[in-house]
């Protein structure tokens, strides 16, 4: 096809340089016969369909198909493996056994002693003597206390005895101890924190050989409570430590 083409061109080129009226042919310059031939050229490119516009055809690069997109399988998610029945049934025994050794631990932290040993007060010996219920109590001039509405005061009688043969300092503010009381395995209440001279949880002096100080645990409960006592438990938190008080 390019070959047609500039032979084409070519005899365009000479049909214009040989057409003329009986004249004789005018020479052309180099210059000059390049402009005939570039014009020719662009004429006849012009009207032949088999040419592209412009003396140089560019083909342009065939376009390759597209590839279709695959399409992704949404993946199938894993069943979740179960835990075997006797996993759980081992973690179940495991929790059982550790709420055991809790409780354990926790009924090695209350002890059971007497008085004397939960307050541990060298040569000075306590004792529960007995207990007795009021509305209000007082001591002299200079202190009185009413229970409130629907409630009374339970009094336990605690006596405090330097058994040694020289005096003994009996200090318990230093120790700062604390009694809950316990009725009919349901109902507990603290102690009530005096500025009585025999209140046992706030008791200090000095005792003579020999002698015995009547000291007091003050409580305040609901008076239905102790209508009918069938059971009582006295406990001591002090330093820490939880002790169970024997009451005979």
């Amino acid at each position: 096809m390019r070959k047609i083409i500039k032979k084409s061109i070519a005899l365009a080129a000479a049909a214009v340089l040989l057409t003329g009226c009986g004249e004789a042919v005018t020479p052309l310059t180099e210059s000059e016969e390049a402009i005939v031939i570039q014009y020719s050229a662009g004429t006849l490119a012009k009207h032949n369909s088999f040419q592209q516009e412009g003396l140089t055809a560019v083909y342009p690069e065939e376009e390759e198909p597209e590839q279709e997109e695959e399409v992704k399988e949404p993946k199938e998610e894993e069943p979740k493996e179960e835990k075997p029945k006797e996993e759980k049934k081992q973690k179940t025994e495991d929790d059982k056994n550790k709420d055991k050794q809790n409780s354990d631990e926790k009924a090695q932290q209350v002890g059971e002693s007497t008085f004397t040993e939960a307050l541990a007060v060298p040569g000075v010996e306590f004792s529960y003597k007995d207990y007795s219920i009021v509305s209000s109590y007082s001591q002299g001039d200079y202190f009185s206390l009413d229970a409130s509405a629907g409630n009374v005061f339970m009094l336990l009688n605690i006596n405090i005895t330097n058994t040694g043969n020289t005096a003994a300092e009996c200090n318990m503010l230093n120790k700062k101890p604390q009694f809950t009381l316990n009725l009919n395995g349901d109902k507990s209440v603290k102690n009530e924190i005096t500025i009585l001279a025999n209140d046992v949880a706030t008791y200090a002096g000095t005792l003579e050989a020999g002698q015995t100080e009547a000291g007091i645990l003050l409580f305040e409960v609901p008076q239905k409570v102790v209508e009918n006592i069938s059971s009582m438990q006295l406990t001591l938190e002090m330093d820490g430590k939880t002790t169970e008080i024997k009451m005979k």
